[in-house]
């Protein structure tokens, strides 16, 4: 929940610089679209290209979230992805929190 949260305020901030709702809409579709699918939520990275490979396993932060979840359903431990995902979560929030804020004052 917490890195959705944090996902939160990167959709906010696309929200808030886009010209109408359906841009908005189709610029988080861009977005979402390689975080999910470019993660390891349907398939073992193992399975992957290369160079998607690299990205869902060292860049994308679905991938560490959803690693870290089946870790903690699978075996009850937390592990390196957990922490990693918290990493990533946290780097969001310190991005995309004040750029949503300066552009929710300036739009108001």
């Amino acid at each position: 929940m917490f890195v959705g949260w944090c996902l939160s305020w990167l959709f906010a901030f696309v929200a808030m610089r886009a010209k109408s709702v359906s841009s908005a809409s189709m610029s988080a579709m861009l977005i979402m679209f390689p975080l999910t699918f470019l993660s390891n939520a349907f398939v073992p990275t193992e399975t992957m290209p290369t160079a998607i490979r690299f990205f869902a396993d060292n860049i994308n932060p679905v991938s560490k979230a959803i690693a870290a979840v089946r870790e903690i359903l699978g075996n009850g431990t937390i592990g390196a992805d957990f922490w990693l995902a918290l990493a990533g979560s946290f780097v969001i929030l310190a991005v995309f929190v004040p750029l949503t804020l300066l552009t929710y004052k300036r739009n108001a």
